[in-house]
């Protein structure tokens, strides 16, 4: 039961992750147009990671604090709009309803870690030349007093001039394909 609530936690709660304003994605522009001219994925991970950091760092403390809403703020606005099309619902029924469930399931636990390794993220371009990064991911709960940790994996991709991060689970990739398939065929 805890593992299977661990993982629908750590597969919900980073999931829901479009730009969280346009002033944060305007710095990421030039690093989105930069990339088109030539830039490896690699170079585009070194420009773009500060702003990644911070975002994912405000992520966290969000969770922490039982926010879930903020993640939904990273989450790309086309994706969202397929999901709820998909359930029948509009965007804002949708991220309603998750937030509802995501309290509901998170009320006899706490998130006390959620951590980011950016020291072995995978860099690369897909067949279609978008640069994406695979970030490890570490969560903590605190369940019946007992501390309980998965582990998961973030993207951070680009899609026209910003960078979106969502969660990166095979599981989660069969939602990917139909509006983003060039990241669903990755490996």
């Amino acid at each position: 039961m805890k593992k299977i609530i661990l993982l629908l936690l750590v597969i919900s709660v980073v999931t829901f992750a479009a730009p969280v304003n346009k002033i944060r994605n305007q710095s990421l522009n030039t690093t989105v147009q930069n990339s088109k001219k030539g830039e490896t994925a690699q170079e585009a991970w070194e420009r773009v990671k500060p702003e990644i950091k911070m975002r994912l760092d405000k992520i966290s403390k969000d969770l922490i604090a039982g926010n879930y809403k903020a993640s939904f703020d990273e989450m790309p606005e086309k994706f969202l709009a397929y999901l709820a099309k998909k359930a029948s619902v509009s965007t804002n029924e949708l991220k309603n309803v998750t937030i509802k469930k995501m309290n509901q399931m998170t009320s006899n636990m706490k998130i006390i870690e959620n951590t980011y390794n950016f020291e072995n993220v995978k860099v690369g371009k897909t067949e279609t030349g978008r640069n994406y990064v695979i970030i490890p991911t570490k969560v903590t709960i605190l369940y019946d007093g007992q501390k309980i940790s998965g582990e998961g994996k973030t993207m951070a991709f680009e899609d026209g001039n910003k960078w979106y991060i969502i969660n990166y689970e095979k599981e989660y990739m069969i939602f990917l394909k139909d509006v983003y398939p060039d990241l669903a065929k990755m490996k």
